[in-house]
C-alpha cells in the first residue's frame, strides 16, 4: 500500500475533525488563536481514540484507490504494449500469425490455476483455428528446466505437445518426467537438451521475464485478449470473449 495514499486519506478525515471543531468554536464565539489552537488538537485526539474505525476506513480505502490504479495502469500497460505482447519472435504461437484476435498467456508450468486452464484452453484452441495463441512461460515457482525444455520443443514443431503434457502431468514434473514427455512427443531428448541450454533459448526466456515486469504481470495465468485483461479459468469465458470480437 502506498504511504502517499494512506496519508492523504487520514488527511482528510483529520479535515472534517477540524471544519468541525471550527464551527463549533465560532458557533461559541470562541476566538483566542491560542485556546482555537488547544481545542484543535484535542479535538482530533478524542475523535480518533473514539472513533478508531475511521483509520480503519482510511486504510480500506486506501488499498481500494491503490488496486484501482494498479488495474487502470496495468491496463494501460497492455495497450501501449499489445504490439510487443502479440508479437512471437520469442515466444511459442498457435495459429494465424495475422489474426483478427490474440491470446496471450502468461503462465508458470508449476502453477496450480495454470494446470487447471491448460484443458480448457486446449478446448478454445481446438475450435478456434482462426484465432493465435501466443504463450509466454514464467519462472516464478522454479519452472526453469520445464520452461527450457517446452521452448526447445518448440523450435522442433512440438510446443503444443508438451505444453499440454506438463501441464496435465499429474504430480511433479521432474528431469525423468521431462525427459519421458519430449520421448512421447517423439523427440531426441539428447538433441533438445543441447537446444534448452542454448544461448537462444536463455535470451529467449530473459525477454519474456522482462517483458512480463514490463507489463506488470502480477499472478498466473494471465490472459490478454487483443490487448485486453482476460480474466476466465473456464472454457466458456474465453470462447464468449473470443465471440464477441469476431
Amino acid at each position: 500500500m502506498q504511504k502517499d495514499n494512506i496519508i492523504t486519506i487520514l488527511i482528510s478525515v483529520i479535515a472534517s475533525v477540524v471544519v468541525s471543531v471550527a464551527l463549533a468554536a465560532h458557533v461559541s464565539g470562541n476566538s483566542s488563536p491560542k485556546a482555537g489552537s488547544q481545542d484543535l488538537n484535542q479535538a482530533i485526539e478524542d475523535y480518533l481514540i473514539e472513533h478508531p474505525s475511521k483509520i480503519r476506513e482510511a486504510l480500506e480505502l486506501a488499498a481500494q484507490q491503490e488496486q484501482e490504479e494498479a488495474l487502470k495502469r496495468v491496463a494501460e500497460n497492455y495497450k501501449s504494449n499489445w504490439k510487443e505482447l502479440s508479437e512471437a519472435d520469442n515466444s511459442p504461437f498457435i495459429g494465424p500469425k495475422n489474426a483478427k484476435i490474440t491470446i496471450v498467456e502468461f503462465f508458470d508450468f508449476n502453477c496450480g490455476y495454470c494446470k487447471r486452464l491448460a484443458p480448457e484452453l486446449m478446448k478454445v484452441i481446438k475450435n478456434n483455428k482462426d484465432v493465435k495463441f501466443v504463450f509466454k512461460p514464467v519462472t516464478f515457482l522454479g519452472s526453469m528446466p520445464i520452461a527450457k525444455a517446452a521452448l526447445a520443443a518448440n523450435k522442433q514443431g512440438k510446443f503444443l505437445e508438451v505444453y499440454e503434457a506438463f501441464l496435465t502431468h499429474d504430480g511433479q514434473v521432474t528431469s525423468e518426467v521431462i525427459d519421458e514427455i519430449l520421448k512421447k512427443a517423439g523427440l531426441d531428448v539428447k538433441k533438445t537438451k543441447e537446444i534448452m541450454e542454448s544461448d537462444e533459448i536463455k535470451k529467449a526466456l530473459s525477454a519474456i521475464a522482462d517483458l512480463s515486469q514490463k507489463v506488470e504481470v502480477r499472478g498466473v495465468p494471465t490472459l490478454i485478449i487483443n490487448g485486453e485483461s482476460l480474466v476466465a479459468i473456464d472454457e466458456g469465458p474465453i470462447q464468449a470473449a473470443i465471440d464477441k470480437l469476431k
